[in-house]
């Protein structure tokens, strides 16, 4: 199954900004950070050094994405561990993108919980239907949060603008999963959309005896596709985020890059760099080389 999805979310990517793109060009979203974390955009051209399967490869356009639409796909998660102060916080969270947003701008909600993947806000429909279906969202029963993962490419399906990002919102409990966290990573690294992961007071402990955290897997979710993690201590601080991850997302570098159509279509590592700056971006690609 997991190589099934692996092959799913596979492939060079398509054009994800308004510029010059050709079909064997992969595009590859960049978020600059500074020592203390915070995202820049002063970042130089000549700052930027690119590397597949660690050969030096020139960078044929690099752009930042500030004055384009997006398309946002919130991933609620709606299991009985998020009732309450957690459920309320993300509903005010996902308000608050809508005030926030402009015209042109497109959301969409899916929810997971219950054994159950519910599209329930697809893009397209109207805006102010969305606190309507918010208030109908009520956490119940077990997590699948690992499978979740698996379904992130159908959630962007529908999206009309090159310009997407899913906001994933959970405490990261998983109690009903197929797959474990390691596969829902292997998965994520081959996604061409970033997750940006909101971590709603998950617990302190291991998942497992001597395991790794909730949080460490949350944040190995969001790094292995090129997103952020954050953790949200109290969900009454959820509305705050908003502006810091309008921010994010409105910050990245769109970088891109020509193959060759030569040799093997196989998975190739991308590794970016930004001198004097912390580069996150996705980890690969499936194509041949430049």
């Amino acid at each position: 199954m997991i190589a099934a999805a692996a092959a799913l979310v596979s492939g060079v990517a398509v054009a994800q900004y308004q510029g010059q793109v050709d079909v064997d060009a992969v595009v590859v979203p960049v978020t600059v950070r500074n020592k203390a974390g915070r995202v820049v955009t002063s970042a130089s051209r000549e700052d930027f050094h690119l590397r597949i399967d660690g050969m030096d490869v020139p960078i044929r356009d690099l752009d930042l994405e500030s004055d384009l639409p997006i398309s946002l796909c919130f991933i609620l998660d709606t299991s009985g561990s998020m009732a309450g102060r957690k459920m309320n916080g993300s509903q005010q969270l996902i308000t608050s993108f809508l005030l926030h947003r402009r015209q042109e701008d497109q959301l969409a909600l899916w929810t997971f919980g219950n054994d159950q993947v519910t599209e329930r806000f697809p893009f397209g429909m109207g805006w102010y239907l969305l606190p309507r279906v918010l208030e109908d969202v009520k956490p119940w029963s077990t997590t699948a949060l690992y499978d979740m993962v698996l379904r992130v490419p159908e959630t962007l399906e529908k999206a009309r603008h090159h310009r997407r990002a899913a906001i994933l919102l959970t405490d990261g409990v998983d109690n009903a999963s197929r797959i474990g966290p390691d596969d829902a990573t292997a998965v994520t690294r081959r996604l061409e959309t970033p997750i940006y992961v909101l971590g709603v007071e998950p617990p302190t402990t291991n998942v497992s005896s001597g395991g790794q955290s909730y949080e460490e897997i949350l944040t190995q979710i969001a790094d292995s596709s090129g997103g952020h993690y954050r953790r949200i201590p109290a969900a009454e601080d959820m509305p705050k985020v908003v502006d810091d991850m309008l921010y994010e997302l409105s910050s990245r570098y769109i970088l891109t890059f020509v193959t060759s159509g030569v040799g093997q279509n196989k998975w190739r590592t991308i590794e970016v760099t930004v001198d004097g700056y912390q580069a996150v971006t996705r980890s690969g690609y499936m194509g041949t080389l430049p």
